[in-house]
């Protein structure tokens, strides 16, 4: 019993203390175009994602992401507030930019609007979600502890 509630503990006190991660995160996106060209998946203002849902940020062909991105993933209430959902950024490929996969480090919260807000280059993308009003979590999800709130994609000078 005993060996259960230590690694339990552990975890506990590690989301309550200070897993909250940093506000922003950088990454050198090697390009200088535009919000132009970008794909977001899933089809944005989407009704009834899941609950486990991945977000994915593409350029498309000939298009390249502008110096600097700051996307971040909010909740949004039927009073119009909004609060962070705490992702991580990963670029698919630093190779070739504008490949990103932003996954949320929990569960999103069921049948909640999401918004989800691309900036860069002067330029503004916002698009919304639903999740499902019911879901199963799923065992084979994997989710991590941290995250941030909002991230920032930089060219390094």
């Amino acid at each position: 019993m005993r060996k259960f509630f230590v690694p339990l503990a552990a975890v506990l006190l590690l989301i309550f203390v200070g897993c909250t991660g940093e506000s922003r995160h950088y990454i050198d996106t090697g390009g200088s175009g535009s919000l132009a060209g970008l794909v977001i998946t899933p089809e944005p203002q989407s009704l009834g994602i899941g609950t486990d849902e991945v977000f994915y940020l593409d350029w498309e062909p000939g298009y390249e992401p502008p110096p600097e991105l700051t996307i971040s993933l909010r909740s949004v209430d039927p009073d119009n507030t909004t609060s962070a959902i705490l992702t991580d950024l990963t670029d698919l490929d630093p190779s070739h930019p504008g490949h990103y996969r932003l996954e949320p480090t929990w569960y999103l919260p069921t049948s909640t609007f999401l918004l989800l807000t691309v900036s860069g280059a002067g330029e503004r993308t916002r698009v919304m979600y639903l999740t499902e009003p019911s879901s199963i979590f799923s065992p084979n999800t994997r989710r991590l502890p941290g995250g941030q709130e909002e991230h920032t994609v930089k060219t390094k000078k």
